[in-house]
């Protein structure tokens, strides 16, 4: 059942870990030395017994893992799960993290909360709302060159910039995802219209979520900030939506997400 990326592939009925498909990082120059990617899973279901559990459940993946899953593939190994039997929910936990970090080699964890605590994770973003900039249906132009300082005595500022016009492209299907991108920067201030123009070249930028993300810190970094955080909060394919979290400083792992997700 392997290479399920990009096939039409029937969903298992039956345990089926081999389902799990690695799509080995690519990571640019100046990636960030501190991130995980987290991802939601809203359809998690199991048998203990001949009760069901259903649960949502987030796992976090080190961003500096060899390789991260391809998320239909996931799906696909969570709903071989629906009439499989464990003794408790423990041994579900420990089977699924097992599995999935086989696949991405590095230790993943697992955590689930029951469907009515979704709320308890759920945290909007407050900070500055970034313009958004339409440019069309140009070709994508990604540069770091297009990012500049505000003009000025070089202000030195820490703030926290929103996006809620993210965009980018499936590198598979071409398909548009949506997400929300959280930039918490200190430093000499950055021109937040160069910023908007140069985040509006992923609107039509082929790119894995986590890719877009390295790829957007990468490039905030060469306007030298004392600190960089970026965020984003993808909307979910599939039951599961994806929140790759990039630093320049130690980072804590969180289950935030987002309503729109």
């Amino acid at each position: 059942m392997a290479g399920v990326l990009g096939r039409r592939v029937a969903a298992p009925d039956a345990y089926a870990p081999e389902v799990l498909e690695p799509i080995k990082r690519l990571r640019p120059a100046g990636a960030a030395p501190f991130g995980w990617d987290v991802w939601h899973a809203y359809e998690l279901s199991w048998c203990v017994g001949e009760v069901i559990s259903e649960n949502v459940g987030w796992f976090a993946l080190p961003a500096d893992s060899p390789a991260t899953v391809e998320s239909k593939s996931l799906k696909l190994y969570l709903n071989s799960l629906n009439h499989h039997s464990f003794t408790c929910d423990q041994e579900a936990v420990e089977t699924v993290s097992r599995d999935v970090s086989a696949c991405v080699g590095a230790e993943i964890s697992l955590r689930c909360l029951p469907v009515d605590q979704l709320g308890d994770m759920t945290e909007e973003l407050s900070g500055v709302n970034l313009p958004a900039c339409d440019r069309g249906l140009e070709p994508a132009t990604i540069s770091a060159e297009t990012l500049t300082h505000s003009p000025g005595k070089g202000n030195v500022v820490s703030e926290h910039l929103v996006s809620h016009s993210l965009r980018s492209l499936c590198p598979v299907t071409a398909q548009p995802d949506w997400g929300s991108l959280s930039i918490r920067y200190s430093g000499r201030e950055m021109d937040r219209d160069s910023l908007s123009r140069y985040l509006s070249g992923y609107r039509n930028h082929q790119g894995f979520h986590e890719q877009c993300v390295e790829q957007i810190f990468s490039d905030l970094m060469t306007l030298a900030p004392d600190s960089l955080q970026v965020a984003a909060f993808y909307q979910r394919r599939g039951g599961i939506d994806i929140t790759p979290w990039r630093s320049s400083v130690p980072l804590a792992v969180t289950p935030q997400r987002l309503g729109r997700q």
